[in-house]
């Protein structure tokens, strides 16, 4: 049985999140996709994307996880994203970390809470601990409200009728470890108030206070330095669009990801004019997708013993 972790984007909250604040995260199509296997005779597949525990780098979570329990795994993996020339953003090491954590979570029921705060405590030892919530976003899928301080976690499909957005890579990649590394947290702290007040508006459906609060956020994260040259030059040009209504930077210094907002009467307009710009679209809200947690949420012990105990 093949598996699927959609990718994510934060939609608000990167940055409010190291600070215990609300965040809202988009998981959409492509997929990373994976499928356990017994022995490489099993699968006609191209044995370029056989891949072992020692594929995750040690340092990443999933390599983390894999020394911790001492896993031996062999997995058929494509990355959708790379084979599209997408360098990052979308969430390849959450997804990594779903992948090593699969045998576990299907051969002892765990919670979100403990998955949570496993990946938390591999974290321990890092000056910027992770808050999980990319995590969450492609566990719960869709758009999912994450709030790690109150433990509060909900998914809901896009409430806009009139507001819709498209996601576009921007062919750039900051490594977030490094980048969390250096960060002075005491910048941030006007940011989880902010944050909190997005996700409110969000899901009491105001489209013109989400609009106008996010654009609060891209000016907090631009007058703050957390936002990439590139994509500030990107969000410069691209707004100059009559039928854009905001771009905004997402994740890490806004560098790899970024959303397009724009009215769904003007949908095939802005998508013509992000063509001729030759600017990479990889999703919309038609491409959202359910969570993780679907495919595993009611898969029996049998094929769990049969298919994906660690070899």
């Amino acid at each position: 049985m093949k598996f699927f972790v959609p990718g994510k984007t934060f939609l608000v909250g990167e940055y409010a999140v190291l600070l215990g604040g609300a965040s809202l995260g988009l998981a959409t199509k492509p997929y990373f996709e994976f499928d356990y296997l017994q022995d490489v005779a099993d699968a006609d597949l191209d044995l370029k994307r056989l891949k072992t525990e020692k594929s995750f780098h040690p340092d990443s979570p999933a390599g983390m996880l894999v020394k911790k329990h001492n896993l031996k795994l062999k997995f058929y993996f494509k990355n959708h994203y790379l084979e599209q020339g997408v360098l990052g953003g979308f969430g390849a090491s959450t997804a990594e970390y779903l992948i090593a954590l699969t045998p576990l979570l299907l051969n002892c029921k765990k919670s979100f809470f403990d998955i949570l705060n496993e990946y938390k405590d591999l974290h321990v030892a890092q000056n910027v601990k992770p808050s999980g919530n990319d995590l969450a976003f492609q566990y719960f899928g869709q758009v999912t409200l994450a709030d790690s301080a109150l433990n509060f976690y909900q998914n809901f499909d896009w409430i806009f009728t009139n507001l819709d957005f498209c996601v576009i890579s921007t062919g750039q990649k900051v490594p977030t470890h490094q980048h969390l590394a250096d960060l002075d947290l005491t910048r941030l702290q006007d940011l989880p108030a902010l944050s909190h007040q997005i996700t409110k508006v969000y899901a009491e459906n105001k489209p013109d206070d989400f609009i106008g609060l996010m654009r609060e956020w891209c000016d907090k994260l631009e007058e703050k330095n957390l936002t990439h040259l590139h994509s500030l030059h990107l969000r410069k040009q691209l707004e100059k669009n009559e039928n854009i209504l905001l771009v905004k930077p997402c994740g890490a210094l806004g560098a790899d990801v970024m959303l397009v907002f724009f009215k769904r009467r003007d949908g095939e307009a802005v998508l013509q004019y992000l063509n001729e710009q030759k600017i990479q679209v990889m999703a919309g809200s038609d491409e959202l997708s359910h969570g993780f947690v679907s495919q595993i949420r009611n898969l029996g012990s049998e094929y769990v013993v049969r298919s994906l105990s660690p070899v």
